[in-house]
């Protein structure tokens, strides 16, 4: 985090993260059918209301096909991927931000060719439904 600057008048509710302070952790299983690495900037323990996570999805890797019970919202940082629902594949790319409703079944990551990075934010009492492999 941000070191603090001033005087906060004793409690400093705020919270400023930096990319490199917050570490990657390399995750294989559970909702990616394939390794992927994850930076939880944002969890249950600091904030009632959000996770914000960071992920990066190696060139051919994503998720299983899932759901959440609240909207998620996807911004694409690097790289080029898809994200899909049960009709259609959309190509994704820096500055795409993407907004998957509350129960559609989709999954997400990177084309065979390139990498994927991309921000998600998800409800913290957000609840996944994880289930195949596409």
């Amino acid at each position: 985090m941000y070191p603090r600057v001033g005087r906060s008048g004793g409690r400093c509710g705020m919270k400023v993260f930096r990319y490199q302070d917050v570490s990657a952790e390399s995750i294989e299983g559970g909702a990616f059918c394939q390794k992927a690495s994850i930076r939880r900037f944002i969890t249950t323990d600091i904030s009632k209301d959000f996770r914000v996570f960071i992920v990066h999805f190696p060139a051919g890797h994503r998720t299983r096909w899932h759901m959440h019970s609240s909207d998620q919202v996807l911004y694409i940082l690097d790289g080029v991927g898809i994200v899909a629902d049960e009709h259609t594949q959309y190509e994704v790319a820096p500055g795409t931000f993407v907004l998957i409703p509350a129960g559609e079944k989709h999954w997400h990551g990177a084309r065979e060719d390139s990498h994927l990075t991309h921000i998600m934010v998800l409800r913290a009492d957000s609840e996944e439904v994880m289930m195949e492999c596409p």
